[in-house]
């Protein structure tokens, strides 16, 4: 009777199955609009009814983006982190790639993918989901890497103890050691992906305009256009998806990652989704079938690992790896040859002298967000009840796209060359808290116990015990806010206010000026030099930092 009562329809099927339908038109509806004509700049209307198809748009290229995203830090970031000879070619060659700006990326993917589909519109989509996915992954797989590099010995040395293969130690001990941090900066990355959402859906390559219809093509007509009303609806429409998206994902998500964290215990109230998903048969019949899925790969994937000599393997897998990024290299190396060599002195020197203004900008930006992020992401991090009603708050504040309300912050603060700072912040900040937060909920209680032990508190406890703990984190963070401030120069320095263009002096305006004229060999230029000027302090002061963190303030 158990057995049978068990498998009756329930309203969490019935939910689900609404869910799962709901998805299947949005995928369809995408798929129809991929199947259209090409046609370089779609016909957006201001009518506030077509904002509900926007918006369901840009929601589904905000999640293939992120879906790619985590495809690619499970892959790349295990890479960087098992392997030091791949650690040496990764970690530079991420650092390069989050600096470069979203219209870094522009030409090349808008030549290589039109090109490839002339006739239909996969080609401009593809160009603003993977500029989308530029906006989201580098968070996220140096989050994912920090976090193997910090697995506690103990852990390890245990599954060596239950020989379990590198496949089971994956998923039963690094993944689910990662999922804390790896949940708030996926959070942060897709609302990076939504920072520069009216760059990836709207943008001018020389003389021509291209867009694809979403909510940010939306708000970039009605910016161009001063449309009021329209700004408003869009920022309302945005807002409206976020929290939905927070709801419906992110709040299951992260109520489901509190198991992996020291806190799970005094997790605060759940999330009506996660009840609905855990309840229902249709779920739990994916949920049994994924599982089984995996631990026959596991018992597979063991016994290969038994019969073959892994240090020869891993040795033969390195060297083709890095054989194959050398040769990558050289060729990236080339292809940048023919843009930069026809480069006139007076540009180049114009264009170092952009970059240090910009990068002045930059660490500022970065030095003010630390200053308040510190605090606030450790009260967070370190209580659930506060963190499970703040993060809807911090969610929607953090995946607000910033660019929208730029033109009336410039009607405040008219100088780009000093308030650029603040609008930078605007993309810099959030990076710096999420990380703070995921380094805060991983304090131990035995740790806060011994702090109370001996009394102590306030500043004290703050520098003893969680600045400590949360500091491999926050270079993490101070990385990747460093990049994001870098990126978000392209739309602090330069924007464009009915019709009227406003600008800084500095090497995000400059990336705007190239790319709307067509000057390809000085934007590559200007990307170049923006590249290697943040590897250079990356290299000088982070990374170094971040070694130090690792091994000084490891929880072991």
């Amino acid at each position: 009777m158990n057995g049978v009562s068990e498998r009756k329809i329930t309203i969490y099927d019935f939910i689900v199955m609404g869910l799962l339908i709901f998805v299947v038109l949005a995928i369809e509806m995408m798929a129809k609009r991929w199947e259209a004509p090409f046609v370089p700049n779609a016909n957006i209307s201001l009518k506030p009814i077509n904002l509900f198809k926007y918006t369901l748009y840009s929601a589904t290229r905000g999640f293939i983006a992120y879906f790619i995203s985590l495809l690619f830090t499970l892959v790349v970031g295990y890479a960087a982190a098992k392997s030091r000879y791949l650690e040496r070619l990764i970690v530079p060659m991420l650092d390069i790639l989050q600096s470069v700006p979203v219209l870094g990326f522009l030409p090349g993917l808008m030549l290589a993918l039109i090109s490839l589909f002339p006739h239909s519109e996969i080609g401009l989509e593809l160009v603003s989901i993977i500029m989308i996915f530029t906006g989201q992954v580098w968070n996220m797989t140096f989050s994912f890497y920090q976090s193997l590099k910090s697995v506690p010995k103990e852990l390890i040395e245990a599954s060596r103890v239950y020989k379990l293969s590198k496949w089971a130690v994956f998923w039963n001990v690094e993944v689910p050691y990662a999922i804390p941090g790896l949940v708030w900066n996926s959070m942060m990355s897709m609302a990076g992906g939504w920072f520069f959402l009216t760059v990836c859906e709207a943008f001018t390559l020389g003389n021509k305009s291209y867009s694809v219809p979403g909510i940010g093509s939306y708000m970039a007509l009605a910016i161009n256009k001063g449309y009021f009303p329209g700004e408003i609806l869009g920022i309302i429409a945005m807002v409206l998806m976020i929290v939905t998206i927070d709801v419906f994902f992110w709040k299951p998500i992260n109520v489901w990652a509190r198991k992996f964290s020291e806190k799970e215990d005094d997790a605060a109230k759940g999330s009506f989704v996660l009840d609905i998903l855990v309840n229902s048969h249709v779920t739990r019949f994916f949920r049994e079938y994924l599982l089984y899925k995996i631990k026959c790969v596991t018992l597979i994937r063991s016994k290969r690992t038994q019969s073959l000599h892994s240090r020869e393997e891993k040795g033969v897998k390195d060297t083709i790896f890095t054989t194959l990024i050398y040769i990558l290299t050289l060729v990236v190396i080339y292809e940048v040859y023919t843009f930069i060599k026809h480069v006139k002195l007076e540009d180049f020197y114009k264009i170092l002298l952009g970059d240090a203004a910009t990068g002045l900008r930059v660490y500022l930006s970065v030095a003010l967000s630390i200053a308040w992020a510190v605090p606030v992401g450790i009260l967070i991090g370190r209580s659930s009840k506060l963190s499970s009603k703040l993060q809807p708050v911090v969610q929607v504040l953090a995946s607000f796209p910033a660019p929208l309300i730029y033109p009336w912050f410039v009607m405040l603060f008219p100088d780009l060359n000093y308030s650029s700072v603040l609008l930078m912040m605007l993309g810099t900040q959030w990076y710096i808290l999420f990380n703070i937060i995921a380094g805060a909920s991983t304090v131990p209680k035995q740790l806060e116990e011994a702090t109370m032990v001996f009394g102590l508190k306030g500043l004290k406890k703050m520098f003893t015990l969680y600045i400590p703990v949360i500091f491999p984190y926050l270079t993490t963070g101070i990385i990747t806010a460093a990049g994001g401030a870098w990126n978000a120069s392209i739309v602090a320095e330069y924007m464009s206010v009915k019709g009227r263009v406003i600008e800084a002096f500095g090497l995000g305006a400059m990336i705007n000026n190239f790319a709307g004229v067509g000057k390809l060999h000085l934007l590559s230029v200007s990307v170049i030099v923006m590249s290697l000027s943040v590897v250079l302090i990356n290299r000088l002061i982070w990374r170094p930092l971040q070694r130090f963190a690792a091994e000084r303030f490891s929880l072991e």
